[in-house]
């Protein structure tokens, strides 16, 4: 399988960048491709970097314990995104 499949890891956001932390009501899911597996991944937190790049702090399935979970560049040729914030809120 080629490697552009692959979901890019991102550096851990500098202390001058804002961080937007989700909340357990707040659910973004994206499905992602990592070292030859797929995983479902559901953002913890998110940031833009200053080339506009978004980056998400993914916990991924099916094992959270063993994957490689952490910081992904978002890329929508390589990635599928579900955002369900505000589901669930009462508002």
């Amino acid at each position: 399988m080629s490697e552009w499949r692959y979901a890019e890891a991102a550096p851990e956001p500098a202390g001058s960048v804002t961080v937007r932390r989700y909340s357990p009501y707040e659910v973004v899911r994206v499905n992602l491709f990592v070292g030859g597996d797929d995983y479902r991944g559901v953002a913890r937190a998110s940031y833009e970097a200053p080339d506009g790049r978004v980056a998400y702090d993914l916990l991924l399935w099916p094992c959270p314990w063993e994957s490689p979970s952490g910081w992904y560049w978002f890329d929508e040729s390589r990635m599928r995104r579900r955002d369900y914030t505000g589901a669930g809120s009462g508002s």
